[in-house]
């Protein structure tokens, strides 16, 4: 969900360079990507997720939720 939420999360991915390493101490997940690939990820698309500014996980998934329901409604008008 993640991946397909973010813009620089999608193209890092595309690109083979990214890693995703789960944190259970913290309860935390990281994603990790070569210098290279960030600096050009960052260049690309400045914002995480569009200019939403820090999104926390529940934020992110009624974000998502709201706009399947709204393709959705558009799909069957």
């Amino acid at each position: 969900m993640l991946i397909e939420e973010s813009n620089q999360l999608r193209w890092l991915h595309g690109k083979k360079a990214l890693e995703v390493k789960y944190i259970k101490s913290r309860c935390r997940l990281d994603f990790y990507a070569e210098e290279k690939h960030l600096t050009m990820a960052q260049m690309m698309h400045p914002d995480i997720f569009d200019g939403r500014g820090r999104m926390g996980f529940m934020e992110l998934y009624i974000s998502r939720l709201i706009k399947k329901k709204l393709q959705i409604a558009k799909g069957s008008s």
